[in-house]
């Protein structure tokens, strides 16, 4: 097993080192920036079916109702995560008729983009995800979720991009 000294040692091995983050310092900060201050956090609580997804401040003891309950904590990680996206305006919008180029994909009722295929999942999906990057905390919990293994890989695959550009 390799130790936290080894890790250190090699260029870029985590994402979340001072030089990477002095890398995206360098960038403008994207849109996502102020609704990221002001975002809501969700809590995962004990509770007698598993894993109880509450909003924070809120608690079983107080008879608050959880948002979800699940038997294994990543799915309650996981739902913590992605719960921002489901519940505000979508900035993705799909087309329904197509053009030259396919189905229009609209960001905030501008042009993002083309589909070959109507495709609403990839939509919906795009909807969450960009909730997610708005949100620190939330995005905190989709990290949680993903476990060591992942994340050290991705760590360095995002050290990586963000060195070349």
């Amino acid at each position: 097993m390799r130790s936290h000294d080894e890790d250190s040692t090699r260029p870029y091995a985590q994402a979340f080192t001072p030089e990477y983050l002095e890398l995206l310092d360098q960038r403008d900060e994207p849109g996502t920036g102020p609704e990221a201050e002001t975002a809501g956090p969700w809590s995962i609580a004990p509770h007698p079916h598993g894993h109880a997804v509450l909003r924070a401040g809120e608690s079983l003891d107080h008879g608050d109702r959880p948002a979800a309950v699940f038997t294994d904590p990543d799915s309650a990680r996981l739902a913590a995560a992605v719960l921002p996206g489901t519940g505000r305006e979508p900035r993705y919008r799909l087309g329904k008729v197509p053009d030259a180029h396919g189905y229009p994909v609209w960001l905030d009722g501008g042009l993002a983009g083309h589909l070959p295929l109507f495709d609403e999942n990839l939509i919906d999906a795009l909807n969450v995800a960009d909730a997610v990057v708005r949100s620190p905390f939330h995005l905190a919990w989709l990290l949680d979720a993903a476990g060591g293994i992942a994340l050290r890989h991705a760590g360095r695959l995002a050290a990586m991009r963000a060195r070349s550009g």
